[in-house]
């Protein structure tokens, strides 16, 4: 009986001190660890007392004798402490799953998408995730060690088929992912500072960016292709108006040779009106046959104004800018059309000036006010469309008499 107390003192102790072991490794708080301890140091010296009693009833000399306690007593307490043992061995087995330890921290870090590294201020890997170790493998072809490596292989990345996007800290790999470098300093409860490497899968962003771009792209090739359909629009509404404007002014040439006619065959007829228009006319087509096909477009203008009989006033130089300028010229032709065919306009007033960081026109004519408030559409509306493509802004008035007005803020002209 006393031999298989020992050996199960021998087993206890065993237990004891394998839990002793895993609290320590856990961190387990004081209390159950100078609990352990307690059990330890009381089997051990219960299983050394054991022995010497034993050698004792051998008839060897002991240097300790066991109190006289029946066996079945000491049985007990070993069950006790065995049941304790036993008891803390679930608890550990349960606690173990819920704790997190230096291998949860380590698991949890490699099932992450992202790569992640933490470097001592040395410059030395204090922990890294398997994700951070094949994007090192990639770029460097090695293991990570230090920092340093890590620097300087991202300098030299296109060695081995990593290249850099826009001299940005994002690197597109040759299985066609990108990644998004970056360090933060961080540091611990303790106050010690590290150094915390993230590479970020964009690859999603970055894809999506380069579609975007090429719809970007696209989208201005068709802008371009709107803007030149909307232009010949434009001058084709405008030569349109033009030519009915000539056409106005071969039937007054026609009235005007009817009324002579009817004046040479008739006795005392006034004549003075026929003439007039007969002579209007004529000058009409004179200037029409002088159209400056080699000069600029300003002047194409002043040609088709004295054309249709207008007179027009002009005060201020057109914009330096090409863009500017062409907007301008079309606004002053349709108000010279429309003052022609809608007003019976004869004079054309045209005021430009730069200053107060502005450049600004300002059209206007002698014709008859319109009836009701005018409505971009046509050719105003065009107009309207290409004012605002350059930041400008047009403002139409109606009453008393029409006026359009133009302003350009100076840093667009």
């Amino acid at each position: 009986m006393q031999t298989f107390l020992m050996l199960a003192i021998l087993l206890s102790l065993v237990a004891s001190l394998i839990l002793l072991l895993v609290f320590h490794d856990m961190k387990i708080d004081n209390r159950k660890w100078h609990m352990n301890i307690a059990i330890f140091v009381f089997l051990f010296l219960l299983v050394n007392a054991l022995a010497y009693s034993y050698e004792a009833e051998r008839g060897k000399p002991a240097y300790f004798q066991m109190p006289d306690v029946s066996l079945w007593i000491w049985w007990c307490i070993v069950g006790v402490i065995d049941g304790l043992l036993i008891w803390e061995g679930f608890w550990l087995h349960r606690t173990r799953k819920e704790k997190i330890r230096q291998n949860s921290i380590k698991e949890a870090m490699n099932v992450l998408p992202i790569g992640i590294c933490y470097f001592t201020e040395d410059g030395y890997v204090k922990l890294c995730n398997e994700q951070m170790y094949r994007l090192f493998q990639t770029i460097a072809h090695r293991d990570l060690q230090k920092q340093e490596e890590l620097k300087e292989a991202l300098c030299l990345c296109e060695r081995y088929g990593v290249s850099r996007i826009n001299n940005k800290e994002i690197y597109l790999f040759p299985d066609g992912k990108a990644w998004s470098y970056r360090e933060n300093e961080v540091t611990d409860r303790k106050g010690k500072a590290y150094t915390e490497a993230i590479f970020l899968d964009i690859t999603k962003k970055y894809e999506e960016k380069i579609n975007l771009t090429k719809q970007t792209e696209q989208l201005k090739e068709i802008a371009k292709e709107l803007r030149y359909l909307s232009d010949n629009v434009l001058i084709l509404t405008r030569e349109r108006e033009v030519l009915a404007a000539k056409t106005k002014l071969h039937d007054q040439m026609g009235a005007g040779l009817t009324a002579i006619r009817q004046s040479l065959t008739q006795e005392n007829a006034d004549d003075k009106e026929a003439v007039r228009l007969f002579r209007h006319a004529v000058n009409a087509i004179w200037n029409d046959n002088q159209y400056p096909l080699e000069e600029g477009d300003f002047e194409r203008f002043l040609q088709d104004a004295k054309t249709l009989g207008v007179e027009v006033v002009c005060v201020g130089d057109l914009s330096e800018s090409e863009e500017l300028a062409s907007i301008c010229i079309l606004a002053m032709r349709e108000c010279l059309t429309n003052g022609v065919c809608h007003a019976g306009a004869t004079e054309l007033s045209i005021k430009m000036q730069n200053e107060n960081h502005q450049y600004s026109i300002c059209i206007t004519n002698n014709g008859a006010a319109p009836d009701k408030e005018i409505v971009p559409k046509g050719g105003l509306y065009n107009i309207s469309r290409h004012v605002f493509d350059y930041g400008g802004e047009m403002r139409i008035q109606s009453f008393p008499y029409f006026a359009l007005t133009i302003t350009f803020q100076e840093e667009r002209a």
